[in-house]
């Protein structure tokens, strides 16, 4: 089976969740003639602000058989399912926002959902940055595969990296292979505060001396029809801290 990835750089990922009990879909009244159907709700969003510029958004619907509809820093609106994860752009000023409407089977459109936040690159914002990049492919069922990665420090001082973490997107590309269901993550380990120091405009190789790299592997699942998974692609999104 070859599963291959791609990659993402992104500084420290934050995320802020808000649950909310859903209400029975028999216990909800239908939609009168000529009203609009109820809106989403908002069970998880990313904090505010975030440092990650890979985001994950989830939401509910009482009634059965609703499609979604999504916009992101108010572009143009594209079918959607929750949850739902994009990149935003970093540079982009000011607050980023997410909407989300819902549409019932006859076509009508409720009000939109909105929620805005902001993004802060923690690592910039301290004059300390650094990117990961990395990915593996040829997974097979129950081997864990190494995920080879490369530190890099662009700055002028050397910085002391003092976690790291790999993220994959909740479904492949194209869709059909869910993250959670089919593939597990070996988080990276570091021996101690000073395990990985990158110097100053260079690169470390992951896996280094003292430095446990990132793993994945796809589950043997017996019960589980896993020809979905073939010839698909993760995202992958590599978030970490680090000190002067």
């Amino acid at each position: 089976m070859t599963t291959p990835t791609s990659t993402r750089q992104t500084a420290l990922g934050l995320f802020g969740v808000l649950v909310v009990l859903a209400t029975s879909a028999d216990m909800v009244p239908a939609v009168a003639p000529g009203t609009r159907p109820a809106a989403p709700v908002l069970t998880s969003v990313p904090a505010d602000p975030t440092a990650s510029v890979t985001n994950t958004a989830m939401w509910i619907h009482p009634r059965p058989g609703t499609r979604f509809r999504c916009s992101t820093d108010d572009r143009g609106w594209f079918p959607c399912t929750s949850p739902l994860t994009w990149a935003l752009d970093p540079t982009r000023a000011g607050h980023h926002r997410l909407s989300v409407l819902a549409v019932d089977p006859s076509g009508r459109e409720s009000a939109a959902v909105t929620y805005s936040f902001s993004y802060r690159d923690a690592l910039r914002a301290s004059g300390l940055r650094f990117t990961v990049t990395g990915g593996v492919d040829d997974l097979t069922p129950g081997v864990w595969r190494q995920v080879p990665a490369r530190v890099t420090n662009p700055g002028a001082v050397a910085v002391r990296v003092t976690a790291l973490e790999l993220h994959l997107a909740a479904n492949s590309t194209p869709p059909g292979c869910k993250a959670a269901t089919n593939l597990e993550v070996r988080q990276p380990r570091l021996a101690g505060p000073d395990a990985l120091v990158v110097p100053a405009r260079s690169t470390v190789t992951l896996p280094a001396p003292g430095v446990a790299t990132a793993a994945i592997r796809l589950r043997n699942l017996a019960t589980v029809n896993q020809d979905a998974c073939k010839s698909k692609s993760f995202a992958l999104t590599w978030t970490g801290t680090a000190q002067q």
